[in-house]
């Protein structure tokens, strides 16, 4: 029987953001069009609260950038719901670095795709990269727990080495590696996508990292796997397929819910906070069925018949959406790679 479990939420705080990301899987930029107010944003975290989620992760566009962040973030330290933040930097100042070491989160998170020059030319701002990392020093001389994400590309495949060298330099906690997937504006980006062979290399590459480093908490983002001769050497336990819906939860700036924040695809919308109460659109039994109603005829493509299927799902699922607009296929597999005889 599988376990519904609610654990974390991803809250896309607001949509607006000061950078111009190539690899944006939201298109991020603007505010979407009636974001939730301020009203609804409290209340939205004490909905969280009673079905019992134990961590929030305010995410974006650039989450500091909408009015009342510290409010809504007090909120939810107030209902004793662990919060972390992902940010790019850009507009903080010594009051944003103050409440935050006052809010006490278990992760603050920025996103580093390069060295310098790079990094600044995928986020479309001159200097964010020095601003990243002189807020990451301000942090780490605070005490605070820092995250790094990166999101892999053809672009900065081959730095991956140099951003490792960097994050060790400066006391990283934490590094989330992922995968960038052709939606939002990557899908104006195709060609920077991974190809199979880039994939594998991906694997082996978070594999040595994880073995070399272990002042860092290395992760392999659920994107990136599964199963052969990797699987056991990239994450901590054994991947047992996709969360979302079963212990993971994503909701818009404009109160729209999907089983993961990265599942753009109309097809992963269960509702909207404004129609129906978020513990409803949760218990629902109609909801989420791509995971609560899985079975191993669901697989399609390269997944269909395979050994893991049972377990694996057909992978990451927002990633079967970007590439497919399906669930269970997935389009990269380091298992179906080596069966395949290509390593």
């Amino acid at each position: 029987m599988i376990e519904i479990k609610p654990e974390i939420v991803v809250w896309e705080y607001t949509l607006k953001c000061n950078s111009k990301c190539l690899h944006c899987g939201s298109s991020a930029g603007h505010s979407r069009k009636n974001e939730l107010t301020k009203e609804e944003d409290l209340d939205l975290v004490d909905q969280i609260k009673r079905i019992g989620f134990k961590k929030i992760i305010l995410s974006g566009g650039e989450p500091t950038l909408k009015k009342d962040w510290i409010t809504v973030a007090e909120k939810i330290k107030e209902k004793e719901i662990d919060l972390g933040i992902i940010s790019n930097g850009l507009a903080w100042n010594k009051n944003t670095v103050g409440a935050l070491v006052a809010l006490e989160p278990f992760s603050i998170g920025f996103s580093v795709d390069g060295t310098k020059n790079l990094h600044d030319y995928m986020r479309g701002v001159p200097g964010s990269y020095n601003k990243i990392f002189n807020n990451i020093s301000t942090l780490k001389e605070k005490n605070q727990v820092v995250c790094a994400i990166t999101s892999v590309n053809k672009l900065n495949l081959e730095q991956l080495s140099d951003i490792r060298t960097a994050l060790v330099v400066y006391g990283i906690d934490a590094w989330q590696i992922q995968l960038a997937s052709p939606m939002g504006r990557m899908s104006k980006n195709k060609n920077l996508v991974l190809n199979e062979k880039e994939y594998y290399e991906l694997g082996k590459f978070v594999v040595e990292t994880r073995e070399m480093l272990k002042q860092i908490n290395i992760g392999a983002g659920d994107c990136i796997g599964y199963y052969g001769f990797l699987e056991r050497r990239l994450r901590d336990t054994e991947w047992q397929g996709c969360h979302a819906g079963l212990k993971g939860l994503g909701i818009d700036s404009d109160g729209t819910v999907r089983g993961c924040l990265s599942m753009r695809s109309k097809k992963a919308v269960e509702g909207n906070i404004r129609t129906d109460s978020l513990e409803n659109i949760w218990k629902n039994t109609t909801k989420f069925k791509y995971n609560r109603d899985f079975n191993v005829n669901n697989l399609k493509g390269n997944c269909k018949g395979c050994e893991y299927g049972i377990q694996c799902k057909g992978g990451c699922q927002s990633q079967s959406l970007a590439f497919f607009d399906e669930f269970h296929k997935a389009p990269y597999c380091l298992s179906n790679y080596e069966k395949n005889g290509k390593e």
